[in-house]
């Protein structure tokens, strides 16, 4: 643990995330003085060299109260509205607290979109490259509310920052929240569940114990834990902490015993697995027996049709797909070689009989092993 640890100390690109109720507090009032804290923490890791991409909630909860409304809002075009003037609020709270101390800073909206499709994937990183390192701005980052969609929609910017730190290959990212990590149990309802220091798997049990969002945020310890999966994967070290703590940034760089530490395991995924496996848009499912499901986990071996049975989705050969284990679970995903409709024929059927159900030489493999990415 204590290695572990350590190692934060030499960590050069940084990624940290503030979640709504450390950006403003729930009357839409934002915290002065605890982002100009942390605003001077975050420039103390420039001045030591390090590359930090600041990725903000908040814009959501400071917009609403702005347009006037006192309870939560579901009409999407109205959340819309209220990110639009959120975001330009926020904005230009940062643009004023980091002038003050001599940084410029560059605002990043992004979509879905922008990370599922893999040149814009590409794009992203080379501009997010650039600021830091050409022009020595520090990139402040949000999901673009104002023109998503339900269904391509991060639907919490803890996600969005796990992606996003995957993505420039960080060595560290920072979830700073009002909870100060992992418990055993909700400490709001289990005053004896204790903090779980470090992490290197994380059992169905935490995730079941997970809660979900509160307040006006999007989030919750559940959407934590899904970008916990998304680092550990990746080799990516993340620390879920209390941005309330005073010195946080600063005590968790120096390998402070603070916070939750989610510890990667095994070897990183190369980028083009990263994006398969967590930034790619699934096209469609397609469901596996026993055998088919532990030959993959087990055995690296690439899908079969004999081992499919069933198919959803409309997906065309190249596609990305999830392979779902009989539990309902979800194990791979993959580029598939058949289209939904080719697939659905020769579902459950040995390979030497593809040819003749399809008329035409085909692939042997419904997704090969190696554009396969086991979760």
């Amino acid at each position: 643990m204590e290695k572990s640890r350590s190692a934060l100390k030499h960590a050069d690109h940084i990624v940290i995330k503030l979640s709504s109720s450390i950006v403003a507090d729930e009357s839409g009032q934002i915290n002065d003085s605890r982002l100009r804290t942390l605003a001077k923490e975050i420039v103390t890791l420039r001045d030591q060299g390090r590359g930090v991409i600041l990725i903000t909630s908040g814009a959501m909860r400071v917009g609403l109260v702005k347009l006037g409304f006192k309870t939560p809002v579901r009409a999407l075009a109205k959340r819309q509205a209220a990110a639009s003037v959120g975001q330009s609020e926020l904005i230009w709270y940062y643009r004023q607290i980091f002038e003050e101390l001599g940084v410029r800073i560059g605002q990043v909206l992004l979509t879905q979109a922008d990370i599922f499709d893999r040149q814009r994937y590409v794009h992203v990183r080379d501009t997010l490259s650039s600021l830091i390192h050409s022009y020595k701005v520090l990139p402040i980052i949000n999901e673009n509310d104002t023109v998503s969609v339900e269904g391509i929609r991060f639907g919490e910017n803890d996600r969005l920052a796990a992606l996003v730190a995957v993505k420039v290959e960080a060595d560290l990212l920072i979830l700073l929240s009002d909870v100060a990590g992992l418990y055993t149990a909700d400490p709001r309802k289990h005053p004896d569940a204790s903090l779980i220091p470090v992490v290197t798997v994380i059992s169905p049990e935490m995730e079941q114990q997970a809660t979900g969002p509160s307040g006006s945020g999007a989030g919750g310890m559940r959407a934590k834990l899904q970008a916990a999966k998304v680092t550990m994967q990746s080799g990516v070290p993340m620390v879920i902490a209390s941005g309330q703590e005073a010195g946080i940034i600063a005590r968790i760089v120096d390998g402070e015993e603070i916070g939750t530490l989610f510890v990667p395991s095994g070897a990183p995924l190369r980028a083009r697995q990263r994006w398969l496996g967590f930034a790619a848009e699934p096209k469609g499912r397609v469901l596996v027996d026993e055998d088919a499901a532990k030959a993959l986990v087990s055995a690296n071996t690439s899908l079969l049709a004999v081992g499919v049975t069933g198919v959803s989705g409309d997906f065309q050969p190249g596609d990305v797909v999830v392979v779902i284990d009989p539990d309902g679970r979800q194990i791979a995903r993959g580029l598939v070689s058949y289209s939904a409709d080719d697939l659905r024929k020769i579902q459950g059927r040995h390979s030497d009989e593809i040819g003749a159900i399809l008329g035409t030489d085909s692939s042997p493999e419904v997704v090969h092993r190696d554009n396969l990415v086991l979760l």
